[in-house]
């Protein structure tokens, strides 16, 4: 039979057990477990502590084929737990689930295992964002070309170049700590969101307010959706697939600009003894796992629009459209996600820059590099500006003498570290600021 690749082939140990069937069968069951707790608390009469006990010493006790036999015949994959679980907790049968809806244990649980998995993923964004740092420090003063359009342009710093990596990383931890540090979690509210069955349970309003205060604080988030269909709104899901998304479209970027880099021959992977860069041609040294990061972020980026999707076609209080790709959406992208951080991480911190063959680059560059000085200097000397670009673009391109332009140049510096601005300041300035740190203080809580 297939295998999905997805936590096979790219590996993801820590977000491959938060979203493992036992894993999400577990927090299902705790999510009973809670309920009743706080129902008995709340003044429900019929919940009994001996059931409870039942309950959470049964939560880990997972017979997949009974499970799998109740869906074959019920058809309903939520009626199959709560039975198979009933099974198991015969003193508290009467009243698991009660009061409750498919989507208090489905999207609840979701919620739970979503702020989970962006929990690893931060401390694993922090980890590539401090190896960037790292080479944005020790390359803080090497002169290198920028390109524009590919083409080349004039001089920054490796170090300035990899600090636009690590800003921009930082302002997609940013998002993702708004997102879910405000992400609501959905508690019970009923099968059209009036909590009606919850009212008629508890009698009271503020009860009913208190039951879903003590549930999402019980499972780590601050508050509840204070008005919800049988469904949280599925824009939180777009919003979680887009923060993803950031991410990887974050990382795409910077593994493609590695691949360009290589093949100017500035910057290599690092290259096994043994490696094989190709069948046919011996010499190669393809940047292979630049490539297939671009290649993964490409499927997270794409799932996002899946969502969207998903969002505008719930009918009017929900339809069930949204299960089926969620199920594999979800999973799939964050374990992606963790498998492109843990390989960027190992990707970077190998990184090889050829630094003799960038200063011979900028070296071949350096007599266009000037013309900036040359201008300016012209200026000061009572010449039009554009007309000693004029001057210049005729030098360059069609090597056409100028007397005037030849005497400009004259004791123009053709040091490249006379022409990386404030480069160096910028590097050093950045990382001392608070900005730069401020990702690494805050923690997504759980």
């Amino acid at each position: 039979m297939y295998s999905s690749v997805i936590g096979q082939r790219y590996k993801a140990p820590q977000t491959s057990a938060i979203w493992s069937y036992e894993e999400r069968v577990k927090t299902m069951r705790s999510l009973w477990v809670a309920l009743a707790e706080n129902q008995k608390q709340l003044g429900v009469s019929c919940i009994t502590q001996e059931g409870i006990d039942i309950m959470k010493q049964q939560v880990e006790n997972i017979n997949v084929q009974a499970i799998n036999d109740y869906e074959e015949k019920y058809h309903h994959d939520i009626m199959a737990h709560l039975q198979a679980y009933c099974d198991l907790c015969p003193a508290a049968s009467s009243f698991i689930h009660l009061g409750a809806t498919s989507n208090y244990i489905n999207d609840n649980c979701e919620l739970i295992l979503v702020k989970k998995s962006f929990k690893i993923l931060h401390k694993k964004l922090l980890c590539l964002m401090e190896i960037i740092k790292n080479i944005s420090l020790m390359y803080a003063d090497v002169p290198t070309l920028a390109y524009t359009h590919l083409q080349k342009a004039q001089l920054i710093t490796i170090g300035k170049r990899f600090t636009m990596y690590y800003d921009e990383l930082h302002m997609v931890l940013s998002k993702w700590n708004y997102h879910v540090e405000n992400t609501r979690f959905r508690g019970l509210c009923g099968t059209v969101g009036s909590e009606d069955t919850l009212l008629e349970l508890l009698q009271s309003r503020e009860k009913c307010r208190q039951l879903n205060a003590n549930l999402a604080n019980h499972f780590g988030f601050d508050n509840v959706f204070e008005v919800c269909n049988q469904t949280y709104s599925r824009s939180i899901d777009v919003e979680t697939l887009h923060c993803l998304s950031l991410l990887c479209q974050t990382i795409y970027k910077i593994m493609n600009d590695i691949r360009l880099l290589s093949s100017k021959e500035e910057i290599y992977e690092a290259f096994g003894q043994d490696q094989v860069g190709s069948s046919a041609m011996p010499y190669k040294r393809n940047p292979i796992n630049c490539e297939k990061l671009c290649s993964l972020c490409r499927y997270v980026v794409t799932q996002e629009m899946g969502m969207i999707h998903t969002y505008m076609n719930q009918w009017l209080e929900r339809s069930l459209d949204d299960s089926a790709i969620k199920r594999i959406v979800m999973p799939e992208a964050f374990l992606l996600c963790e498998h492109i951080l843990d390989s960027s991480c190992k990707t970077l911190k190998t990184l090889c820059f050829d630094t003799e063959k960038i200063k011979s680059n900028v070296q071949e560059h350096i007599k266009c590099i000037v013309s900036e000085k040359i201008i300016l200097k012209g200026v000061q000397e009572g010449y039009s500006r554009n007309e000693v670009h004029e001057w210049l673009r005729q030098k360059i391109l069609y090597n056409n003498e100028n007397t005037a332009l030849e005497k400009l140049s004259e004791n123009i510096s053709s040091n490249p570290q006379d022409y990386i601005g404030n480069c160096i300041d910028i590097v050093h300035d950045y990382y001392s600021s608070s900005n730069a740190h401020r990702g690494e203080q805050e923690n997504i809580t759980l």
